[in-house]
């Protein structure tokens, strides 16, 4: 196959694609693939979900629980063991190092927290949830973005009036430019602006097909079909391509695709995570996901977006109940309520805002202008809530009847009471001193101040989430963190610019995106620059646009639509993606598992349900190739994907093989094959059809058990095969005699025929051409009855042999019978007339002799097989057709 498919040309020169058979191109991937993830393991930058997960789960309990005694502060650390650096972490103590990163199960830390060998802390074993982050840490390689020095300097906290994200975003002017006919809007100008800084020039347009295929994946997860790019293409213009744009902005799947973008802020899942003794399933956690995807559909403002999902109860809306999911169906912490009020803490304000928050939980922001009394206002009121289970809906967070009075929790001690606390807004985002929030709880007055046109931070985010899965990367490219910590703008103009404008525009997330989709810089091709690699080799300036990989979602949903079996259906309950039979619901509607995500979804990098998450992270890894390779969906999509190619016109002459070659390439990418891939496809598939037969021969059974009736006029047996096994028999049901097949039924030795319309039979299939010769002896030994007749029936030959036998034994031989791969010799046993006392025995041996000399022989007696456990069958050539066009990266990334 791999001279026959050489590669998969595209348009373009750098997207050309080998394709090869599904073991070459393994091969070829394993290698490139294993390199992408060494390098990515020995880069010194942490990823931010790492630091997130270090910051947010592990230094806190280190600082409330260790510190004391394993800290600089603490004098003389004991054991010789500091815990508050990451170099003395790694280090160990006087006993030797705690961690083996990578290997939890190896590392005394672990053994330490589980009272296994030391008894860690002393005063009182963590909780089971809290070491489970411990061994997740560990595992994950053992992150941490603490300072190696001694004695870490830990800087000011960020001045509320000085750092760029806490000033109110201004629309200025778009700057001047040399190049005054590439801008098409106020976005062009301030992208080309900072290209003409570093002396580059944005690239070429993309070509119409890219440029339409890219829109549609980014707007609906969907790849147009190849139709629509041939008409596309014929009449492209600007006129066209805002109509598509429209068109696709209109498109229900256009909710089902950003409504994705937002569930994995919203840290969605169908289940609770661990708790005990309860359901784990959220029943109705999917009415939640409906409203999301509703709510972009209809274009709703961001901000009263934001409102609903924090204050639902209280907007008088009815149909708005279902939007309080966003902070109910978070994960339970065996019902811990200090850690429930955190995750949502943790998803209002890094969520929504960038702000870590949480982070203040134990001591004051380490770096940004987030008091620890900041955390607890936000704390005290959720903490004045509760929540109202529904059958229709996710629970509903209400006020209680009377706020609590909140304190600080020393260290995060909620047993150890500090300072009284209003309830009130962040003080960095608030003029003056906070002032305490009056109606009830407070939720809804946050909800509005974290949705007002003064919060700094609301829009921005937001913006910058939309221009990061647009482009690859966003403006900010720490989108869930606009603090200290966090990186600073690549084009702060332009966000603050956005900012402004989709406020003026009614926070219209739809006007957002139409406004960046229809710029040049979107535009642009994705070929790569040889003069950006020194100046730019992030691509941070966008001097051209991001090659990106189709995520879980859209990969999935794409296989299924190339093999034509997409179902549209929107809306209802959640279905299980990863067993059969498979659903074929778009991805969206996946049953998301918080505890214990698929392996199909890890795989693909799916975000983390138990946080909010930022970004998703782009990884290549073997294991995508292998899915693509050998999992039953994949396999099952390539198969009605050929099948599929195959299709024409009723009463048409089926395909010719060019004409079927083509169908399924503009099935597969979209468009046609070249005059190359033509040929070398037609060359693949005429010389495999002799390989396929030889492989489907191999998958099938050498015996079958079954009854029927043989035709004495025409030599021929109608065979069926028997329903039921049980104890080395073979037979009709779990009562015997069967009520349809009475006394039929075949065992080791021989067997019982039924009445004249269900003889046994025993079914052989050859494996190989050759020269076959059957042996062996037929007994009746009953004295009663009029015995038995035998015989061997050949599908090529019709009747080779037949032995009546009554009350004795007879010698069952055929010799030098030819037969060709796949022909089948059945070897049936009917009444000779009577139906009563006709146990037979049969002993036969069947012995072929191939056409290249080597020889084999199956006994009778060697034993009976039961039920064949369900096998995928192997592909045929058209299915590994399909299969390399499905793996290929013109399939799989988006230009």
């Amino acid at each position: 196959m791999r001279d026959a498919l050489r590669r998969s040309s595209s348009r373009r020169a750098e997207q050309r694609t080998a394709t090869i058979s599904t073991f070459s191109l393994l091969s070829l991937c394993l290698p490139t693939l294993l390199a992408i993830g060494s390098a990515r393991a020995n880069e010194t930058p942490l990823e931010p979900a790492a630091v997130e997960f270090f910051e947010t789960r592990i230094r806190p309990v280190l600082a409330e629980h260790c510190y004391a005694c394993h800290s600089a502060a603490a004098g003389a650390p004991k054991g010789d063991f500091r815990l508050d650096s990451a170099e003395q972490l790694r280090r160990g103590g006087a006993a030797g190092a705690v961690i083996e990163p990578g290997k939890p199960a190896d590392s005394t830390l672990i053994s330490a927290l589980k009272y296994e060998s030391y008894e860690m802390p002393p005063s009182g074993k963590l909780p089971d949830n809290v070491i489970a982050d411990f061994e997740q840490w560990i595992a994950m390689g053992a992150p941490d973005p603490r300072s190696d020095a001694a004695t870490e300097t830990v800087p000011a906290a960020a001045d509320p009036q000085s750092h760029w994200a806490l000033q109110k975003p201004v629309r200025v002017a778009a700057p001047p430019v040399s190049d005054r006919a590439w801008p098409r809007s106020v976005v062009d100008a301030f992208i080309l602006a900072r290209l003409e800084a570093a002396n580059l020039k944005p690239s070429a347009p993309a070509d119409p097909a890219t440029l339409l295929r890219r829109l549609h994946c980014d707007l609906t997860g969907l790849p147009p079909t190849a139709a629509e790019l041939e008409q596309f293409a014929a009449h492209a213009s600007d006129a066209e391509y805002e109509q598509a744009v429209d068109r696709l902005l209109a498109s229900p799947q256009f909710g089902e695709r950003w409504g994705r973008y937002w569930l994995d802020v919203a840290r969605y899942a169908d289940t609770k995570g661990y708790v005990f003794q309860e359901d784990r399933n959220y029943p109705t956690a999917y009415k939640y996901r409906d409203w999301v995807i509703a709510a972009f559909n209809g274009d709703m403002p961001f901000d009263k977006f934001v409102v609903n999902q924090i204050a639902a109860d209280q907007t008088g809306d009815a149909t708005a109940v279902a939007a309080s999911g966003f902070l109910t169906l978070g994960r339970r912490f065996l019902n811990n309520p200090q850690e429930i009020n955190d995750d949502r803490i943790d998803l209002m304000t890094r969520g929504l805002m960038g702000l870590t928050v949480a982070c203040a939980r134990c001591h004051d922001h380490k770096y940004d202008a987030i008091p620890t009394a900041d955390y607890y206002s936000l704390y005290g009121i959720l903490a004045s809530c509760t929540e109202t289970p529904r059958d229709d809906g996710p629970p509903l967070l209400v006020d209680s009847p009377q706020p609590v009075v909140q304190h600080v929790y020393l260290r995060g001690n909620g047993g150890a009471h500090g300072p009284e606390v209003t309830r009130h807004f962040l003080s960095c985002l608030t003029e003056g001193e906070p002032q305490p929030f009056q109606n009830g709880s407070g939720r809804m007055e946050l909800a509005q101040a974290i949705a007002s046109r003064d919060n700094p931070l609301t829009a921005r985010v937001w913006v910058n989430r939309v221009w990061g899965k647009l482009f690859g990367r966003g403006i900010v490219t720490t989108p869930s963190d606009f603090g200290v910590r966090g990186e600073p703008p690549t084009h702060p103009e332009l966000l603050d610019w956005l900012a402004v404008t989709f406020m003026d525009e009614q926070w219209s997330t739809k006007r957002l995106i139409r406004r960046i989709v229809l710029s040049n810089v979107y535009r642009q091709s994705s070929a790569p620059r040889d003069d950006c690699h020194e100046a730019d080799p992030t691509n941070a300036l966008l001097a051209h646009m991001n090659r990106r990989r189709l995520d879980l979602e859209a990969l999935r949903d794409s296989l299924l639509l190339a093999a034509g079996r997409l179902d549209m259906t929107m809306g209802g309950p959640s279905v299980q993606l990863t067993t059969p039979p498979f659903a074929n619901r778009r991805a969206v509607y996946g049953f998301v598992e918080r505890q214990n995500l698929p392996a199909f979804f890890r795989t693909f990098d799916f975000a983390n349900p138990n946080t909010p998450a930022a970004s998703r992270p782009q990884t290549a890894s073997p294991h995508q190739a292998l899915f693509m390779l050998n999992s039953p969906f994949a396999l099952e999509q390539a198969r009605l994907l050929a099948e599929r190619s195959a299709a024409h016109a009723e009463n048409a002459p089926p395909l010719a093989d060019h004409e079927r070659i083509s169908q399924l390439y503009q099935l597969a990418l979209g468009r046609k094959p070249s005059l190359e891939e033509l040929t070398d496809a037609a060359t693949f598939v005429v010389s495999g059809v002799e390989s396929d037969q030889a492989a489907q021969l191999a998958a099938q059974p050498r015996w079958q058990f079954g009854w029927g009736v043989f035709d004495p006029l025409s030599d021929r047996v109608d065979f069926h095969q028997f329903p039921h096994f049980r104890d080395g028999t073979w037979n009709g049901g779990e009562t015997f005699p069967d009520a349809e097949l009475g006394w039929a039924m075949l065992n080791i030795q021989g067997g019982h025929p039924g009445d004249a319309a269900h003889a046994v039979i025993r079914r052989f299939t050859a494996p190989a051409a050759g020269t076959l010769r059957i042996e062996g002896e037929l007994r009746h030994p009953a004295a009663e009855g009029n015995g038995v007749v035998a015989r061997a029936v050949s599908t090529a030959r019709g009747r080779i042999g037949e032995w009546p036998v009554a009350h004795g034994a007879s010698s069952t031989v055929v010799d030098g019978i030819p037969v060709s791969a796949g022909d089948v010799i059945d070897l049936v046993v009917e009444s000779g007339g009577e139906h009563t006392s006709d146990t037979f025995l049969w002993k036969a041996t069947l012995r072929l002799t191939r056409d290249d000399g080597t020889v084999e022989s199956w006994n009778t007696l060697d034993g009976i097989d039961g039920p064949r456990p369900a096998t995928t069958p192997p592909l045929d050539r058209w299915s590994q057709l399909a299969q390399v066009l499905l793996m290929c990266n013109e399939f799989a990334f988006v230009d």
